[in-house]
């Protein structure tokens, strides 16, 4: 009679607590997994975002300094720069546009980057573009507007660093 108790006590592996119990265990699996996955996709983001404005920084920044030569030209320039005494060089802006749009890419390191630049007066109106690049599949654009002068006249400049969709 012993043997028969014993026999009738046994106990089962799986059973509905188990079952429960793996079942829960494999959706905080799956919950955790997909957090981690939006978190890696934020930081990837915010990285991206981060080195669009520093590209955005360095490329507005060839408005305001004077390159290197000082006076350089199609053939020498080494870091360009579009300004000689505290204000825009007209020679040095044709010269930009001699160059080409590849070769400034080259010159400011924008990689899979694109931009634009647009000069305004003080009224709104355009006297500048360079290059003729359309962004209307853009998937990111930032943008920055400066203050400089050109011809002894105060303009806005607006530059646009931006990526194809």
């Amino acid at each position: 009679m012993l043997t028969v108790k014993f026999m009738l006590i046994k106990a089962q592996t799986l059973t509905y607590d188990f079952f429960i119990a793996t079942s829960l265990l494999l959706l905080l699996l799956i919950a955790t997994f997909f957090l981690f996955y939006y978190k890696i996709e934020n930081i990837e983001e915010e990285k991206e975002k981060s080195e669009m404005v520093n590209v955005l920084i360095y490329a507005s920044d060839i408005w305001f300094k004077e390159g290197y030569p000082k006076y350089w030209n199609v053939d020498n320039v080494i870091e360009i720069g579009l300004s000689n005494n505290n204000q825009i060089n007209t020679t040095k802006v044709r010269l930009m546009e001699e160059m080409g749009y590849q070769r400034l890419a080259s010159l400011l390191s924008l990689g899979t980057f694109n931009v634009n630049y647009f000069v305004y007066l003080q009224n709104g109106s355009l006297i500048y573009s360079f290059p003729s690049l359309f962004y209307e599949k853009a998937k990111n654009v930032v943008v920055l507007e400066r203050i400089t002068i050109w011809n002894n006249s105060v303009v806005k400049v607006r530059t646009l660093v931006w990526q194809k969709a």
